[in-house]
């Protein structure tokens, strides 16, 4: 899902790699990077930068939309644990219970049951070209899910890696994956990677239909 902005804006994306998509070649994220209480690692389609939901729109913005219920939910796993070197098991990838992460080569196995969320309806989602000269996939939460979320945060930040990390998969494909260190209270969520125009308003209408 890089740290929280306060309300400030969005902090300006790292140049990381994106995600495939259906028909387009795969890219892996770059390094580490940290700000403030939240560590990304390496994840399909780069990092999430969080900050709160009073936090100034990017401008510029594009596809997506607003208020819509989802064409397929959300979801947002903690990970139990990573087979390193390791394709997930077709039963367990086919029954939600396991992703595999090409950027790390590994399959994460997730929480299903106990600290997970499903999210069926965002406030908006939209495709925005970024300062740093990048597309970004901006998403707002509900308040209700944005309480969620927090709490989701602060359970999962308290554990070692790598079941500090946290995995968002929309239609049984790996968003991104970052680890948590510490509580994050907002609403929006930042996905930044080296999309394409066309890649951004695709998964920004996936998000928002």
């Amino acid at each position: 899902m890089s740290g929280i902005a306060g309300g400030t804006g969005y902090p300006p994306p790292p140049p990381w790699q994106g995600s495939p998509t259906a028909g387009k070649p795969d890219r892996s994220p770059g390094p580490f990077l940290l700000i403030g209480a939240l560590v990304i690692v390496g994840s399909l389609l780069g990092f999430l930068a969080y900050q709160s939901a009073s936090g100034k729109q990017e401008e510029n913005g594009t596809g997506g939309g607003s208020g819509g219920g989802l064409d397929s939910p959300l979801y947002i796993h903690a990970v139990d644990s990573a087979l390193e070197g390791q394709d997930c098991p077709a039963a367990e990838q086919s029954g939600g219970t396991a992703v595999f992460n090409p950027a790390t080569s590994s399959c994460l196995v997730l929480d299903t049951a106990t600290d997970t969320m499903r999210v069926d309806a965002l406030l908006e989602a939209t495709a925005t070209y970024g300062p740093s000269g990048t597309w970004i996939v901006g998403l707002t939460f509900t308040p209700e899910d944005g309480a969620r979320f927090a709490d989701l945060t602060e359970t999962v930040s308290a554990r070692p890696m790598p079941q500090n990390q946290l995995a968002m998969v929309l239609d049984g494909q790996l968003l991104t994956a970052p680890a948590v260190t510490a509580r994050i209270e907002g609403d929006q969520v930042e996905i930044s990677g080296s999309f394409t125009r066309e890649e951004a308003e695709d998964l920004a209408d996936r998000l928002a239909p």
